[in-house]
């Protein structure tokens, strides 16, 4: 008997599944700062993610070439991911940036991308993947949670981990202090998991854990992603299948549009006030998207191969207000260049058009909601949403590969005979064999 198949054998494979996830649940809040803890750029500091970003990469080149020959959707899309970023830097150089301002920008986060490869290798399933994005999800609300109840103990929450002593937030919207805790395209792909489950099974449990994700989002207290959020929502109502399932689910989007018609004025009513008074962001952001567009027509060689992260251009612009990171993915082309953007849309229209019959619907949800948002903010801008976008991208290229499997395996069943139809085969030749033989014997007499 083999050990796999022993109760040893189990205790092992489910203990060492375990440590797994224990680990990349380790790693993925690592990379995400520690929740945006206060001080973190102190405590982890940015020397050991370069050594995180030599050891991925050697692991990823190395896990390529063993892979080489075997069908991995997406797998060129993220060795682009990989590899382009050099041509920015080049770019950079060329145009009066400085290299080692330009790698510390860009190789401490981009390397996640070498987890594609890491993640088939090792063969990672859906459900792990999951298992870990929730762990890091319910811990970022029971954070949000603790944070809003007592905030003398707000300590999470720094996009730039730089804070010393009191932690500097982003304003206030609704009552409630801004704070960025964790991530929000991971908070937004949790949401669209727990509600697709929901909504297909109606289990209680799956409500409670949409009610966490849906507060975690709210808390973000970030108009674009809370439309985008709302939107999408309602928009999975009308991608459901299943004629029971989609009774249930009209009935249910009556009743909660009502709830949400009741409790509006609670829960936006000030923020839409605050930002029909400040409309000076909403302006210097189509202002600068204006401006960079002009850029990218005068400048479109540089356009092309991006201009990194060090250019003096890119300080001027700051002393303006303009920030890259307010205009999505018009200042992911400026860095990047338009190859960035344009291989972004490309793979979302894959997800959303090409195999979309093949792609579960908590992940269309997460593209459409995060694409909808992109000309703002642009789906992984640093390590953890990188993290988050590069698991939805693997768990999508684990439902193609199945698919062309099946596909594959269908046909070659139609062209290969079974031994059953191969004995019926030789048994009638056998029998016209025979049947020749005594026709020659017939005729034989006959003469």
């Amino acid at each position: 008997m083999a050990i796999a198949n022993t109760s040893i054998g189990r205790f092992i494979n489910g203990t060492e599944n375990t440590l797994i996830v224990i680990f990349m649940s380790i790693f993925a809040i690592i990379l995400g700062n520690c929740f945006n803890f206060m001080s973190w750029a102190y405590i982890f500091q940015m020397r050991y993610y370069v050594l995180i970003a030599f050891i991925c990469y050697a692991m990823y080149f190395l896990f390529m070439v063993q892979l080489r020959n075997k069908y991995i959707p997406f797998k060129y899309y993220v060795l682009f991911l990989t590899v382009w970023p050099i041509s920015c830097h080049i770019s950079s150089i060329i145009f009066g940036g400085t290299l080692s301002e330009d790698l510390l920008s860009s190789l401490p986060w981009l390397f996640v991308s070498t987890l594609f490869i890491i993640f088939h290798r090792f063969h990672f399933t859906e459900r792990r993947i999951l298992i870990i994005l929730g762990i890091v999800a319910i811990g970022t609300v029971g954070i949000q949670i603790m944070q809003l109840v007592e905030p003398l103990f707000t300590v999470f929450g720094d996009p730039t981990g730089e804070t010393l002593g009191e932690l500097v937030v982003s304003g206030e919207r609704n009552g409630i202090v801004r704070l960025f805790v964790g991530c929000i395209p991971l908070q937004m792909l949790m949401l669209f998991l727990f509600w697709c489950k929901f909504m297909t099974t109606f289990r209680i449990h799956w409500a409670l854990l949409t009610g966490l994700m849906l507060f975690s989002v709210y808390m973000y207290l970030t108009k674009q992603v809370l439309i985008a959020t709302v939107f999408t929502l309602g928009l999975s109502f009308f991608m459901l299948q299943g004629r029971r399932i989609k009774i249930i689910a009209y009935t249910m989007m009556v009743i909660l549009t009502a709830i949400l018609a009741f409790f509006w004025e609670d829960l936006f009513g000030d923020m839409i006030k605050d930002s029909q008074d400040d409309s000076f962001s909403h302006a210097i952001r189509f202002e600068f998207i204006g401006f960079i567009s002009e850029y990218f027509i005068t400048h479109p060689i540089e356009s092309i191969f991006g201009h990194g992260f060090s250019i003096p251009l890119i300080k001027e612009w700051i002393h303006k207000l303009y920030h890259l990171s307010d205009i999505g993915f018009f200042g992911e082309a400026f860095s990047y260049g338009w190859p960035w953007s344009i291989a972004y849309f490309l793979v979302v229209f894959r997800i959303l058009v090409t195999y979309r019959n093949r792609i579960p619907l908590y992940i269309r949800l997460y593209v459409i909601a995060t694409g909808f948002i992109s000309i703002f903010i642009f789906p992984y801008r640093n390590r953890i949403e990188m993290y988050t976008w590069i698991s939805a991208i693997y768990i999508c290229s684990l439902y193609i590969s199945d698919a062309v499997e099946e596909k594959k395996n269908t046909e070659d069943n139609d062209s290969e005979t079974t031994p059953h139809q191969e004995i019926e085969i030789q048994e009638a030749l056998v029998q016209e064999t025979v049947q020749n033989e005594d026709i020659n014997n017939n005729t034989n007499i006959q003469e």
